[in-house]
């Protein structure tokens, strides 16, 4: 017998509960429904539908039943769908069946003609057919061509509503590194050039690329294109025995640069405060140079559609995990997985992604995307070299999430920031400030020179070192060596 025989018996007798199997009973007439059941496996994974017929009163002949399934996948969707099909006796009864594809991204949405594109696209969500949302809709079309909402206008926005500073560093870098193209060129013409500005010389407006790359205040214009910080006290978001959810909850707004920097800086407060509540006993950290690729990613390659605008990026800091998760999902890319193991040049935000190569991070010569399309392998890299697990990276139509966890195998149950917990002999009993629990908490990780500090913290090496010495007066840190040497590092007092 067929395959198709044999996937229609394993479907009836052994596995009748899957969801990309749907069965009819079709003992009256023809289900209506069946153009509907069509488009929505055809918008997800493909599926198997099956028509039974028992013979006895309402009986609907079997070449009525493949007829009724022929229309619906060529006549009343859009677009067609070629699926294979065939009739069969499966203990007495008369089964018709239609093994139906998975249409490529660059067809769908698959759509019931009769009731349009909007109304008329569904999705196999368990054993139902769900009519799509319209940002799901918007993104199964995203990816039938390059998008160019960074590339749109913003309304209201002005030349003036672009950091001088940040302009400035960037016209001095291209001018540098292409003094053939740019030398000669006015700061406009130049922005006009990289996508900042539109093409209209007289109204100078800015782009939406150019506004997040380079903005005093994009969020002026758009509330919502910015980030999200929560860290929990808990693995489940729970509150701990003082009725406290947040150890800290803050928007991060600001164009790209200022984001990401802020992001960093407020991972490491955060990271600090986890570590002198919990008694000084978390020992890991999450490399920031991996975080900053992340973040960097999320503001990079997030859905700038309209409907997506009203939906920040997600940083989530729990006590086992870090969470990073921005509106939209891959855009040209169906394996997501892949991302951490082969480098991908592939953006949905073309202009955005170009500009931000040039674009430097506040206080540092690095720019916003250093490597182009290796951002996620260089993570991979990092996270292997700071001992922690690979990321989890997971893709739906509305979001992409990174996951990092770390190498605690400690149960969830158990992994919480007390607030009560005692601190043990030899642990830290003084409470620093701010920025000192910060340097405290880079060094329970281990030895580090004052430039990663320095770095890591976005101030100046004199601030630096001015906490590093109170540390030191208070016989909590010590240096490995000579503190004049080069290579000299600080480290946590045994």
């Amino acid at each position: 017998m067929s395959w198709l025989y044999e996937r229609v018996r394993n479907a009836i007798h052994q596995n009748p509960g899957d969801q990309g199997v749907a069965i009819v009973k079709a003992n009256r007439t023809v289900p209506a429904s069946l153009p509907q059941t069509v488009s929505a496996f055809a918008n997800t994974d493909g599926g198997l539908i099956i028509l039974a017929s028992a013979p006895g009163s309402g009986f609907v002949p079997s070449d009525l039943l493949a007829d009724a399934l022929n229309s619906a996948c060529s006549d009343a969707v859009e677009p067609s769908v070629r699926a294979e099909m065939d009739t069969f006796q499966v203990e007495g009864v008369t089964v018709t069946a239609a093994a139906i594809p998975a249409l490529s991204p660059a067809h769908r949405p698959c759509f019931v003609r009769a009731q349009g594109i909007e109304r008329g696209s569904y999705l196999r969500d368990g054993a139902a057919d769900r009519l799509l949302t319209a940002y799901e809709i918007h993104a199964m079309q995203q990816a039938r061509s390059q998008p160019k909402d960074d590339t749109t206008p913003v309304a209201d926005a002005t030349l003036a509503d672009l950091d001088p500073e940040l302009v400035t560093r960037l016209v001095t870098r291209l001018q540098r590194a292409h003094s053939s193209i740019f030398e000669e060129l006015d700061d406009a013409t130049i922005l006009r050039m990289v996508g900042a500005l539109t093409a209209n010389t007289a109204t100078r407006q800015p782009t939406l690329a150019g506004l997040i790359s380079l903005g005093r205040f994009p969020q002026q214009f758009m509330p919502q294109l910015n980030i999200s910080f929560v860290s929990y006290v808990s693995v489940d978001g729970s509150t701990d025995d003082e009725s406290v959810r947040f150890l800290d909850s803050q928007a991060i707004d600001g164009p790209a640069p200022r984001m990401i920097d802020i992001a960093q800086q407020t991972l490491v407060r955060n990271m600090a405060r986890a570590a002198v509540i919990s008694g000084g006993q978390k020992t890991w950290e999450y490399p920031l140079p991996a975080f900053r690729e992340i973040v960097a990613n999320a503001i990079i390659h997030r859905d700038y559609h309209p409907l997506a605008q009203g939906t920040q990026i997600r940083i989530e800091l729990r006590p086992d995990r870090l969470t990073v998760t921005s509106p939209g999902g891959l855009f040209g890319i169906e394996d997501a997985t892949s991302l951490t193991r082969t480098p991908i040049v592939t953006s949905r935000n073309a202009t955005l992604a170009r500009l931000l190569e040039d674009v430097e991070l506040p206080n540092s010569r690095r720019t916003v995307v250093e490597d182009r399309g290796t951002g996620l392998t260089a993570v991979a890299a990092e996270l292997q070299r700071a001992g922690l697990p690979p990321a989890n990276v997971t893709s739906t139509r509305a979001s992409f999430t990174i996951e990092l966890g770390s190498p605690s195998k400690v149960a969830p149950a158990a992994m919480s920031y007390s607030r009560r917990q005692p601190a043990a002999r030899g642990q830290i009993t003084r409470q620093p400030t701010q920025r000192q629990a910060d340097v405290l908490r880079m060094l329970q990780a281990g030895p580090k020179p004052a430039a990663y500090i320095e770095d890591a913290l976005g101030i100046s090496r004199q601030a630096v070192l001015k906490h590093l010495i109170a540390l030191e007066e208070k016989n909590l840190i010590s240096t490995t060596g000579n503190r004049r040497a080069k290579t000299v590092c600080w480290q946590m007092v045994p």
